[in-house]
């Protein structure tokens, strides 16, 4: 995962929407398996434990299938980092975006499929929302998604570098998942506006809720790729 590999940008889209999809599918899905434990798991219950290795293990399954077609970004704030880092070309970040968007609406089509909308509404499809139980919940849904997101966007800085240690696509999907343990109870922890968009447009099916407050995944994951960015430059001295 990382700077991208030099490969056609068709090449490289397909592979950006298909590791999108498979990120956004089982994440999301999880989420809505863990909130119906007594249709999907025989009534034992799953929490974040659950729901951030599923994404870490999803993010892995993905880089390892793609990385050496598009660098496997799967996430525009990670492509915006990267680009703000030097390590990834200005002029395929919004083809890049658009793949990753796409590759997200198609996994929330699939997972909508799978389970109906009477299951569906019991999660928004793995919506990623503010905890309406915090004093300023759109606040701290916005700090915890900037802080997470530059902590993921960090680690995939330094683990592409040249001169890392060699821990690579191992070292970024457990960012993932540490951070959803750590932040997902306060904001649901996206870290990447694609994995909310998909089953936030998908949700319009039956609530304008996520659709509503996506941007809070938009605007959190942006800020917390340019702090990484700079952080990262300052650090590298690049």
């Amino acid at each position: 995962m990382g700077a991208m590999a030099e490969r056609p940008l068709t090449q490289a889209l397909i592979a950006e929407a298909w590791g999108t999809f498979v990120l956004t599918f089982i994440g999301p899905l999880a989420i809505t398996v863990a909130t119906n434990p007594g249709i999907f798991s025989g009534g034992v219950p799953l929490g974040l434990g659950f729901i951030g290795l599923a994404h870490g293990i999803a993010l892995l399954v993905g880089i390892a299938a793609v990385a050496q077609v598009s660098g496997a970004h799967f996430n525009p704030a990670v492509t915006i980092g990267l680009t703000l880092g030097g390590k990834f070309p200005r002029s395929r970040v919004v083809p890049y975006i658009g793949a990753q968007l796409a590759g997200a609406v198609v996994a929330g089509v699939s997972q909508l499929a799978l389970v109906g909308v009477a299951i569906a509404k019991t999660s928004d499809l793995g919506s990623t929302l503010p905890n309406g139980s915090l004093p300023d919940p759109i606040l701290a849904a916005v700090i915890a998604e900037t802080i997470g997101t530059c902590i993921l966007v960090m680690t995939v800085l330094g683990s592409t570098d040249k001169d890392s240690l060699g821990w690579g696509s191992s070292a970024i999907g457990m960012s993932l998942a540490a951070v959803i343990w750590a932040v997902g109870g306060i904001s649901g922890a996206s870290l990447n506006p694609a994995r909310s968009f998909g089953p936030a447009i998908i949700s319009l099916a039956f609530s304008t809720k996520p659709l509503a407050e996506y941007w809070i995944y938009v605007l959190g994951p942006i800020l917390g790729a340019v702090v990484a960015a700079q952080i990262y430059r300052a650090m590298s001295g690049r």
